[in-house]
């Protein structure tokens, strides 16, 4: 019976091509989601970050909305950002202080009919 066992194990070679075939597609397919999903988050995080120095500036409390979002929008040419809505950024001001929400989603194309939508809700104060 050891016979059997070590014989059947030198047999073996590794993967079969097959094998191979299905590991590269779930590589370049996780690939393709993360080339497509990532902007969206870094774009986000872009967004959110030029919101959150002029709240911690104090900047955004002397500020209208327009210009808020006209700050933003200087922002988002430089990084070459285009398809942002502006007027999914609104503010408001109790006491004060300035909130500043951005609330909008993003739908991006993954693949033939299947879509991804991200949906951003972010309250700053």
């Amino acid at each position: 019976m050891k016979q059997i066992g070590l014989k059947s194990l030198r047999e073996q070679a590794g993967v079969s091509k097959f094998g191979l075939l299905m590991v590269f597609i779930l590589i370049v397919s996780f690939i393709t989601f993360g080339l497509k999903v990532v902007p969206l988050y870094v774009d986000h995080n872009l967004i959110s970050g030029v919101c959150e120095e002029l709240i911690e500036n104090g900047e955004a409390a002397n500020m209208t909305t327009t210009e808020i979002r006209q700050r933003v929008s200087n922002t988002l040419r430089i990084n070459n950002v285009t398809d942002f809505d502006l007027s999914s950024i609104t503010m408001r001001k109790e006491n004060d202080q300035a909130i500043i929400t951005i609330a909008y989603e993003r739908r991006v194309e993954l693949a033939a009919n299947l879509d991804v939508v991200a949906k951003f809700d972010t309250v700053l104060q």
